[in-house]
């Protein structure tokens, strides 16, 4: 038996497979939707470690300091059988009379450097006798970056709040 054979044609050597005429028009809809689907996976996941990139960070914010406990309530106490005539006002916290030297040195330290964002502050010296009179200001001296150099401390309230001037 014998295979039939044609004649070589040399324009195609080699049998080429025909063009297809059906076309299908979904083709790219399974590409789309995986694309789709593939941002909405990346997108949740840039929510997730956002949330917890911010609960780390609230985690280490420092601990706040507790605010200090009220004055405990003192009973008013009457005579038997007679009763105050007038109420009796539940005792107000201590107001300082004057301000700690210290204390308002190391706060004038915190105010130039956190707040004005100076870098070399030193050597800060303030009377030592600071009433607190409510818009009374007083002169402190500070040596920053090597610099001698003087601020105003202000007292802004009755419970020793103050606020610092830039050094001039």
């Amino acid at each position: 038996m014998t295979a039939p054979t044609r004649r070589p044609n040399p324009a195609r050597p080699y049998p080429i497979a025909e063009p297809e005429d059906e076309h299908d028009p979904n083709g790219w809809v399974p590409v789309i939707i995986a694309g789709v689907v593939a941002a909405f996976v990346i997108a949740i996941a840039g929510v997730i470690a956002g949330l917890i990139v911010v609960n780390i960070r609230e985690n280490d914010a420092p601990a706040r300091k507790p605010a200090p406990a009220a004055a405990p309530q003192v009973p008013a106490v009457a005579p038997i059988g007679v009763l105050p005539s007038t109420p009796v006002a539940a005792a107000e916290p201590e107001v300082p009379d004057n301000l700690d030297p210290n204390a308002v040195q190391r706060g004038i330290a915190q105010v130039l450097s956190e707040s004005y964002g100076l870098v070399e502050v030193k050597d800060v010296v303030c009377p030592t006798d600071l009433p607190v009179v409510v818009g009374g200001s007083y002169e402190c001296s500070v040596r920053v970056d090597g610099t001698k150099k003087t601020v105003a401390v202000t007292v802004t309230d009755h419970d020793g709040t103050y606020e610092v001037s830039r050094p001039h």
